[in-house]
């Protein structure tokens, strides 16, 4: 809105481009480091052996708010657009709502421990503490705030992180791919208030997703890779379809088919980021270092 109102583009083209894409590093860079929080914060509290018998359910489950977030933006916009209001009130509402929940966020308890929670991991964490401690000489301190972050470096050595991160950057390729033609596909045949509602069924379908992936790695034992390659293998079928036959198809097949492909895309990339995560941060390298999970999810 800013290049708008000060005719950015009107003075200079380099500039206008310039400074939105700036503007949009900034929104990326900011909004990034929601998910890896996010999820350390999951995996501190949720650590006891029901939770981690459980953890592709718990964390499919959880992993649905992002695609709430997607659907409500979407909903907000056909309103927006449908009533005839200037479309610049479609960011100023979601940006009013980001500061809201940034209030409630502020009040997040990050660690179990400040709540007097003593879970198996910071039991753990105390117990090295402890060693520690006894090793102390007369005169020195021990640090209480427990280990130190692991870096960039030991955290891409701890097994299959860097095999996943990498996997993991294409098939985000294919996410966004989809995520960001949809609407543009959809607005060559239908009105953009209908596009935009039939986009939203594939954030919809991205919902069950990551539930059944999880649900399904659990029942196999945390075998989570596995439940992925089917997922994915599946994907490529739709796909091909897709790319052949997307101008032909009718609304009653296109709505169906994105939101399995929303379930196709969603499940692997829900349990990648959070479940995957945390069975990957809870190697021996790093057991006991509640500062390790939000690098790897990070990665």
């Amino acid at each position: 809105n800013v290049s708008l109102w000060f005719d950015f583009v009107g003075f200079s083209t380099t500039l206008g481009n310039f400074f939105i894409l700036a503007v949009y590093f900034l929104f990326g860079f900011f909004q990034s480091t929601g998910g890896p929080v996010g999820t350390a914060v999951m995996g501190n509290w949720f650590v006891d052996p029901a939770s981690i018998k459980n953890r592709g359910l718990i964390f499919g489950l959880w992993t649905c708010h992002q695609y709430c977030g997607d659907i409500t933006a979407a909903l907000c916009t056909a309103l927006v657009l449908g009533i005839g209001l200037d479309y610049w009130w479609a960011l100023f509402i979601p940006a009013l709502t980001n500061i809201g929940w940034g209030f409630i966020t502020m009040r997040l308890v990050a660690d179990p421990y400040d709540m007097g929670v003593i879970t198996p991991e910071v039991r753990e964490r105390q117990a090295k503490l402890e060693a520690k401690r006894a090793q102390l000489t007369e005169g020195e301190t021990l640090d209480e705030s427990g280990p130190a972050p692991i870096s960039y470096a030991n955290a891409l050595r701890i097994p299959m992180v860097a095999q996943y991160a990498f996997a993991f950057g294409f098939f985000k390729l294919v996410n966004y791919v989809l995520f960001f033609w949809l609407p543009y596909f959809l607005g060559k045949n239908f009105d953009p208030v209908t596009a935009n509602l039939i986009a939203a069924l594939y954030s919809v379908g991205m919902m069950p997703g990551g539930i059944i992936v999880g649900v399904v790695s659990d029942l196999f034992g945390g075998r989570r890779a596995v439940v992925i390659g089917v997922f994915m293998s599946c994907l490529i079928v739709f796909l091909a379809i897709f790319s052949i036959y997307s101008e032909d198809l009718s609304a009653l097949v296109l709505l169906p088919m994105l939101a399995t492909m929303g379930i196709l895309v969603g499940g692997p990339n829900n349990i990648i980021t959070s479940a995957v995560a945390a069975d990957l941060a809870s190697h021996p390298s790093v057991k006991g270092n509640n500062k390790s999970l939000g690098t790897v999810t990070g990665l």
